[in-house]
């Protein structure tokens, strides 16, 4: 018995000695909620982390459950609380839960983790960018710039490269944002039209499609334009301003930043006038440098050659159409709402008329005075007095100029697609249809020819019979009036972009590809340059080789003054150009002098008239450079007024008031011949004779014509 509990009392006391070493295991605690990405793409890593605790500190492994059906592998042991970071990536998109457990070396798991929550999206690349921004024309190996934006859908960093269409391709550029436009340059070796495209990646390297293609006209180097000027765009409506050109070479243009301009013949800015409304109309120039031009604000201006303005004569309605100048200085223009003005030119008004349909286009004035204008679908010949001398109607309407021939017939185009050839007596001499409106001005050539351009993309030369001469096809609409060279060149302008110059058989010259439509009729300075405006907002001075013609009406609006007012054949005369000028005792003073006419003007004398006081007479004096002497009357007497001649050698002087003689009259004398005396020509006037009977009367120092009193609804 006793040997019994012995061994009870010796197996209790092992069991007691036991008990540490066999203590319970317990499982780890549940995970941390993993912590990583809220979104990210299918097919790309996301990292996510957790730590779990083991209530006996034992080691831990951690296992992920994905949500998408996959767990990661067990991790390597780590110490209780310690953190373990596991990737996986999502083929699918949609919102997943990751969750993860723990186990400890004794196989116990824990419970899984609350879970995190991930959004995954399909990768999608950048928009196609948008389409180049460039220049629609370059020149050969210069380097022109394109702009493009690219946007990425899910507001990623994107690079952008350019395919220049030759072969090349840029590099990417660096990463910008997303929306943030991209800018690089290029230089095109050989002559051609090319497509610019670009294309984006974003960080991940998706990349977008092409862009839509920028063509871009890659042309050898300009040798035909001298210079070109911004003026204002267009709108690629009729009508457009054309250029008038002013006796020291100023070309003045209007344009529809409500704008008359006035720019040297350097391409440089002279002035800038601003008007109340839109300048299409073309502005027109009289013989003593008053520039008249109207406004879409409904107004006549009269501006000084400096840019100041003398007067404004307010209309009825918009006006579109270039004013014409009568011989004897009456200026005529008409307005949309139908009313047809004459204004003197002290700026009063004369009279009006109501046509009763809108006056779109210019009037001219013939030799003999009869005004012509088209209203609506009627052509009107006014008297000078106001009167009606008759009438003409069409189906169609007129919208442009008409031009006026030797015989006195009136070509004018029509909306019904005819050029109209109207006798002076109101019958109708032919018509032609052309197959598309007429809104192009005509003009004729010294053979006779008619020319004018049409809307169903082709220009004409008609035969004075009417007959078609040839016909010559452009790339679009020509509302453009032609100008007519002295070496038989046409020029007109088309709804292509393009300049044409045709040779006087109807076969191409040359064209000159513009930025833009060419509405507008070109004129021709007197050293031949072809001046146009164009929809991209230019003024163009392109290289000619020849004068305009001295044919009945060679281009729009008659000459480069744009009068609209029909003179002889040859017709030469004299102006005074600006103001009398003192020289430095007030002895004498010098002016410019400049041909108003269609031809060269010679001259080789001068006669003065009207000098107070009587007795005065001007001995020493130089013209163009050389030094000469005047005498008094052929008898040899003393001056009394009218008769004082000056004698010179020949001088001749270009039309078109693009050249200028500089006439110095100097040794002013009230004594007899021989003496030293001299007398102030301060507030003394003065009327010169000139070879060609052309008469200029001045006074020192005032202008040399007076514009009379104000009128009555006119702003100064």
């Amino acid at each position: 018995m006793h040997k019994t509990r012995t061994l009870l009392a010796t197996a209790l006391a092992l069991v007691l000695a036991a008990g540490p070493a066999c203590k319970k295991n317990h499982p780890p605690d549940v995970p941390a909620v993993p912590t990583g990405p809220q979104f990210c793409f299918a097919d790309s890593v996301g990292t996510f982390k957790t730590a779990a605790v083991d209530p006996d500190g034992d080691s831990v492994a951690i296992r992920f459950d994905w949500g998408d059906s996959k767990t990661s592998f067990w991790s390597d042991w780590v110490a209780s609380g310690e953190t373990v970071a596991q990737s996986h990536s999502w083929s699918d998109s949609g919102t997943f839960k990751v969750r993860a457990w723990a186990m400890d070396k004794g196989q116990l798991t824990s419970d899984l983790s609350s879970a995190s929550l991930i959004q995954i999206a399909l990768r999608r690349p950048p928009n196609a960018p948008a389409k180049p921004a460039g220049p629609r024309r370059a020149v050969q190996n210069t380097p022109d710039t394109f702009t493009t934006v690219a946007i990425h859908p899910d507001s990623l960093n994107v690079a952008v490269r350019f395919a220049w269409g030759d072969g090349d391709t840029s590099a990417w550029s660096s990463f910008v944002a997303s929306g943030e436009s991209v800018r690089m340059s290029h230089a095109w070796s050989t002559a051609n039209i090319y497509a610019v495209t670009a294309q984006a990646k974003d960080t991940g390297n998706a990349r977008s499609l092409w862009s839509v293609p920028c063509s871009i006209d890659v042309r050898p180097p300009d040798t035909l334009r001298k210079w070109r000027y911004y003026v204002g765009a267009g709108d690629g409506t009729y009508p457009a301003s054309s250029p008038a050109i002013a006796a020291d070479g100023t070309i003045y243009v209007g344009s529809l930043d409500s704008s008359l301009y006035a720019v040297n013949a350097d391409g440089t800015l002279k002035w800038r006038y601003k008007t109340g409304g839109k300048v299409r109309a073309s502005p027109a120039i009289a013989a003593d440098g008053t520039v008249y031009v109207g406004s879409y604000d409904s107004s006549l201006y009269a501006l000084s050659s400096d840019g100041s303005r003398k007067w404004r004569i307010i209309s009825s309605h918009r006006i579109t159409g270039a004013p014409a100048i009568a011989a004897g200085g009456t200026i005529y223009f008409g307005t949309w709402q139908g009313n047809f003005y004459a204004v003197n030119a002290d700026g009063s008004l004369r009279w009006f008329h109501a046509t009763g349909g809108n006056v779109y286009g210019s009037p001219v004035v013939a030799e003999d005075g009869t005004v012509y204008v088209g209203a609506g679908g009627v052509l009107f010949a006014f008297n000078p007095d106001s009167t009606v001398k008759w009438t003409h109607t069409t189906s169609g309407e007129f919208r442009s100029a008409p031009a006026i021939d030797t015989d006195g017939a009136v070509y004018i185009g029509s909306t019904d697609g005819a050029l109209y050839a109207v006798n002076p007596d109101s019958t109708l001499k032919w018509q032609h249809q052309t197959g598309g409106s007429v809104l192009s001005a005509p003009a004729i050539g010294t053979g006779g020819t008619i020319y004018v351009g049409s809307l169903n993309d082709s220009f004409y030369a008609f035969n004075a019979d009417g007959s078609r001469k040839w016909q010559y096809p452009t790339g679009g609409p020509v509302y453009s009036g032609p100008a007519i060279a002295a070496d038989g060149t046409v020029y007109f302008g088309s709804g292509d972009s393009c300049l044409y110059a045709l040779n006087s058989n109807g076969t191409l010259k040359w064209q000159y590809q513009a930025d833009g439509m060419v509405q507008s009729a070109p004129t021709i300075g007197a050293d031949g340059t072809v001046y146009f405006t164009c929809e991209d907002g230019y003024l163009y001075a392109l290289k000619g080789t020849s004068p305009l013609a001295t044919s009945p009406w060679p281009k729009f609006h008659h000459d480069l003054r744009n009068t609209g007012s029909i003179n002889a054949v040859g017709w030469k005369h004299l102006v005074m150009i600006g103001q009398a000028q003192h020289v430095s005792d007030s002895s004498g003073f010098t002016f410019n002098i400049g041909n108003d006419g269609t031809v060269e003007d010679t001259i080789n004398w001068l006669e003065m008239a009207a000098i107070t006081p009587d007795s005065a007479y001007l001995r020493d004096f130089q013209i163009a450079g050389n030094e000469g002497i005047g005498f008094p009357l052929p008898g040899g007497t003393s001056g009394k007024g009218a008769g004082d001649t000056l004698y010179f050698a020949p001088v001749t002087i270009a039309p078109g008031l693009t050249q200028q003689i500089h006439l110095v009259l100097l040794d002013f004398h009230v004594s007899p011949v021989g003496t030293s005396a001299k007398a102030s020509v301060v507030g003394k006037s003065f009327q010169f004779r000139f070879s060609d009977g052309s008469t200029i009367t001045t006074a020192v120092p005032a202008p040399f014509l007076s514009r009379g009193r104000p009128a009555p609804r006119r702003s100064q």
